[in-house]
C-alpha cells in the first residue's frame, strides 16, 4: 500500500466497484476461516478418540475399545485408505479386544464383578442374579446386556447412564452415583422447611387450603423448575430420610405421606420408609387428629 492517490479520495470510497471488491474479500475470508474452524473442530475431535482409546487400552477395557473403534468405523477407513502406519496396531488392538470381551463374557462375570464392588466397598444384593445386579436394598439396579456388550445403570426414577460393561467402568458408575445419592450432608430441618416452602406455594397457587393433599410430583416438578441442579432421585432419598429420621413437624404442623395405587405418579421411597408408593403429601396442624 502507498500514499499515493490517482484519483480523488471521495471518487475512490463512493465507487461501487471498490465495495463489492472488498465485500468479496470479506466473504471468501469468511469462507477460509470457517473452513479452517472445521477442521480445527475434526482435529480435536480426533484427538479426543485417540486419547480415549489410549485411556481404554491402559485401563484394560475391551468392550469400551470395541465400542468406540466400531463407533469411528469411518475414520478407520480413511487411515485405512491412506495406509496410514498405525492401521495394523489399531486392528491387533480390536482383534485383542474382542478376545478379551468374549472371555470376559463367557467365564466367571458375576464373580469378577461381585470382586470388584466388594473390593470398592459396593456390595451387591445378595439376590442379585445376572444380568440383573442390586445395590442399597435393590435402589441401584444394573443389567448387563450380553449379546451388545453393555450395562444399563438405573435406581428408582428411571436410567441413570448406559456404557459398555467392562466392570472396571460399571463400578466406577456405581460408585459415582451410590456418592452422588448416598453420601451427601442431609439436614431434616431444612429439607422438611423447603418441603413445607414447596407445599405452601402450590397450595396458594391452586386456591386450595393448608391441609389439602397435593400429589407429590407437582412438588418435585416445581423443584425442577425452581432449584438449580435438582434431581428428582436425591430428593426421594432425602425424603426417605426425613420419615425415617426426622423432624416431620413445622411451625404447628405435621408431615403426612398418603399412599397412591397410581405408580406412574406415586414415588417408592427408599429403606424402611419404603412401604408402597407415596403419591400426596400434606401438611395437618398438630393436634387435630
Amino acid at each position: 500500500m502507498t500514499s499515493e492517490t490517482c484519483r480523488p479520495a471521495q471518487d475512490v470510497l463512493n465507487e461501487p466497484s471498490s465495495s463489492n471488491v472488498i465485500k468479496e474479500l470479506v466473504s471468501s475470508s469468511t469462507l477460509e476461516a470457517k473452513k479452517l474452524m472445521a477442521q480445527a473442530k475434526e482435529a480435536a475431535r480426533v484427538q479426543k478418540v485417540w486419547e480415549s482409546l489410549s485411556a481404554y487400552v491402559d485401563r484394560g477395557w475391551p468392550l469400551h475399545i470395541i465400542s468406540l473403534l466400531d463407533k469411528e468405523e469411518a475414520l478407520i477407513s480413511k487411515l485405512r485408505a491412506e495406509n496410514h502406519s498405525a492401521i495394523s496396531t489399531l486392528e491387533e488392538v480390536y482383534r485383542a479386544a474382542k478376545q478379551q470381551a468374549e472371555a470376559l463374557m463367557r467365564r466367571h462375570f458375576p464373580a469378577y464383578l461381585e470382586q470388584a464392588c466388594n473390593v470398592a466397598g459396593l456390595p451387591l444384593d445378595l439376590d442379585s442374579r445376572h444380568p440383573r445386579y442390586y445395590f442399597e436394598k435393590h435402589f441401584l439396579e444394573l443389567f448387563v446386556d450380553e449379546r451388545k456388550g453393555f450395562a444399563r445403570l438405573s435406581d428408582y426414577e428411571g436410567r441413570l447412564d448406559e456404557f459398555p460393561a467392562d466392570i472396571g467402568a460399571i463400578v466406577e458408575a456405581v460408585k459415582r452415583e451410590h456418592k452422588r445419592l448416598f453420601k451427601r450432608p442431609f439436614d431434616g430441618k431444612k429439607f422438611l422447611k423447603k418441603l413445607r416452602q414447596q407445599y405452601l406455594a402450590i397450595a396458594k397457587k391452586e386456591n386450595i387450603p393448608d391441609g389439602s393433599s397435593i400429589p407429590i410430583r407437582h412438588i418435585t416438578r416445581r423443584l425442577s423448575k425452581n432449584q438449580r441442579g435438582f434431581r428428582t432421585d436425591e430428593f426421594l432419598i432425602d425424603l426417605s430420610k426425613l420419615i425415617e429420621q426426622g423432624p416431620t413437624e413445622i411451625e404447628g404442623f405435621r408431615l403426612d405421606l398418603q399412599h397412591t395405587k397410581d405408580t406412574g405418579e406415586g414415588m417408592l421411597l427408599y429403606g424402611p420408609a419404603g412401604r408402597g408408593y407415596i403419591g400426596f403429601v400434606t401438611f395437618r396442624r398438630v393436634g387435630n387428629g
